[in-house]
């Protein structure tokens, strides 16, 4: 995710997003979000969700690392959950499985890819932008000469 959309995170939901600061042994935040900028929205509405749901203090929950699954979805770690900021994590990677990952389009499908550009949830238009297009050539002398046409219309 862009350093535009990360920062409005951390600014409006501080509280939630306080292991950014901490070590990378206890903490993947410090990498920031590891998705794309589609998936904003889900990622803001779940943090919504989850402080209206959390309780002040010393064990409020914390998001410790936002991620993409290896099946392509979003990938949520947090501390101090409980049941219910359980079942809105979950609700987010439902949703992120739907929506594409670069511009935010439902529906998305799954695309499989190799390599750096493994399993992907993207749309129809994000997917034949990232795949590299293969035109062939012809030489000139290959080339069907055209033919004229057999019927000429004539406007009077």
């Amino acid at each position: 995710m862009d350093s535009q959309h990360t920062e409005q995170l951390y600014e409006r939901f501080p509280e939630l997003y306080r292991e950014r600061t901490a070590p990378l042994k206890s903490s993947g935040m410090a990498w920031g979000f590891q998705c794309g900028n589609g998936w904003y929205k889900i990622i803001y509405e779940m943090s919504q969700k989850i402080q209206k749901l959390s309780v002040g203090g010393e064990f409020a929950p914390a998001i410790t690392q936002v991620s993409k699954h290896e099946d392509g979805t979003l990938h949520v770690e947090a501390r101090n959950i409980t049941p219910p900021i359980q079942d809105v994590i979950a609700t987010a990677r439902e949703a992120s499985r739907l929506t594409c990952e670069e511009c935010g389009y439902s529906p998305a499908f799954l695309r499989k890819g190799k390599g750096a550009e493994a399993p992907h949830i993207a749309c129809g238009r994000c997917a034949r932008k990232n795949t590299p297009t293969t035109t062939r050539k012809t030489n000139k002398r290959n080339r069907r000469p055209r033919r004229a046409p057999d019927i000429v219309v004539v406007k009077r």
